[in-house]
């Protein structure tokens, strides 16, 4: 007699799970696509000096439009995130010239949320948007990561720093310099709190770390955020100070069926956000992002910015402290969430943005006669992401994917770290076992 055995996940989520794989792969596709077939052919024109310096960044501010929607379209909108704002009028300012924006580091897709905010155009109620380019200061690490980050250190030419002031410095001055000689103007993103925590040994004792530098400096700790690093902010400053463009804090509150994921830090029920946890919305519960703006008194590098930096971060401890408890008390829907107001993605051009890049990828591919070879590529691609995310995941025990195969490369990392500290170990007892 024929047996049918059960599955060992249920069918929604076993779907929800592909859809997430496949939704990285086309994004990873895409994203490849454009950096070999657009910003290969305009890089060698600059290079040989057909294209001058000027020009060749209008030419990847055009590519990075062009994919962007690709970027933030599955995970975000597709899958049902909704995103709202509780300043437009700022939201509008910060996208009119150079600008610096200052956010919490609640989960490994603020960047994709930047993303979104930075490609918006058009009327939103009475306002009127522009679009414009948006650029990050994050982790060196992330330039070497295959398709996203080569992207973001070809194309995006993103700031990517080591967490030491010292080396970084001329990198990020050289970095602003070359944008402001070419007139290129950017929203420019940057978490001051440097890192993401988890529930480890090592997130646990940062931490604490950070609760007794607020006591050092006469803050109450904070709860809910880390505190900032303020030495490389002071550099940063030189985007914004020729043109007095606005400095921007931003504090982005994660919720999830009526709950706040970036709650406390020490919380056992905190969640980081990452492409997984977005893309499950699709056939789950979608991830609602509350973006709180306030401009900074930032207006020159000879400014308090460590004071400034304390007391934003103070707020933020505040914002995310009241809508903890404004969920836990269910009174967010009578007062709190009015001064929200959705910032409504078109949904109508993202399809078309992404009908476009499928058809011109296609008739790429035929055109070369290499269809065979790039649907071959595609289906292991895709095997690639889905089995390099189960082990990692399974390695690290939590999903880490800001950009696709940071979970497996840096579970890997952190394997091998861990395997060559233990020989080391071994050979150090080996050879005061031989003194004795």
């Amino acid at each position: 007699m024929l047996t049918i055995r059960r599955l060992p996940y249920p069918l929604p989520t076993i779907i929800s799970e592909i859809y997430c794989h496949l939704s990285l792969t086309l994004l990873c596709l895409n994203v490849c696509f454009d950096l070999c077939f657009l910003w290969v052919p305009v890089y060698f024109l600059f290079k040989l000096n057909i294209l001058s310096e000027s020009l060749y960044q209008q030419c990847t501010t055009l590519i990075i439009n062009w994919t962007t929607p690709i970027v933030f379209a599955m995970p975000m909108v597709f899958s049902g995130s909704r995103v709202f704002c509780d300043d437009l009028d700022i939201l509008r300012e910060s996208k009119e010239m150079n600008s610096l924006l200052l956010a919490n580091h609640g989960s490994r897709v603020d960047w994709m949320v930047g993303m979104l905010c930075g490609f918006l155009m058009g009327q939103i109620g009475d306002r009127r948007y522009r679009r414009i380019r948006v650029g990050f200061v994050c982790e060196a690490i992330i330039q070497y990561m295959p398709i996203i980050g080569w992207y973001r250190r070809c194309v995006c030419d993103d700031v990517f720093v080591s967490r030491s002031f010292g080396k970084d410095q001329m990198k990020i001055e050289s970095n602003i310099h070359h944008f402001q000689n070419t007139g290129t103007e950017r929203m420019l993103f940057l978490s001051p709190e440097g890192v993401v925590v988890d529930h480890g040994t090592h997130d646990k004792e940062y931490i604490q770390a950070c609760r007794e530098f607020c006591r050092s400096q006469g803050y109450t700790p904070f709860e809910y955020v880390l505190t900032p690093r303020y030495k490389g902010s002071n550099c940063l400053v030189k985007h914004v100070e020729k043109v007095r463009g606005p400095v921007i804090s931003i504090c982005v509150a994660y919720v999830r069926n009526g709950r706040l994921l970036n709650c406390k830090l020490s919380s056992p029920e905190r969640v980081i956000a990452d492409l997984y946890l977005l893309n499950q919305g699709f056939m789950g519960s979608p991830v609602d992002i509350y973006i709180s703006l306030a401009r900074l008194p930032i207006k020159s590098t000879n400014d308090d910015v460590k004071k400034v930096l304390m007391n934003d971060y103070r707020r933020k401890d505040w914002v995310l402290r009241t809508w903890d408890k404004q969920l836990k008390h269910g009174l967010v829907e009578q007062t709190w969430t009015k001064q929200y107001k959705e910032v409504i993605s078109d949904r109508q051009e993202l399809l078309v943005y992404h009908a476009l890049h499928a058809i011109i990828v296609i008739a790429t591919v035929l055109c070369l006669g290499i269809a065979r070879f790039f649907f071959k590529f595609a289906g292991n691609l895709f095997l690639v992401i889905m089995c390099g995310h189960i082990m990692g995941k399974r390695m690290s025990s939590a999903s880490k994917e800001s950009v696709p195969f940071e979970t497996c490369i840096k579970s890997l990392f952190v394997f091998f770290s861990k395997f060559l500290d233990m020989i080391r170990q071994m050979k150090t007892r080996n050879a005061k076992k031989k003194e004795f």
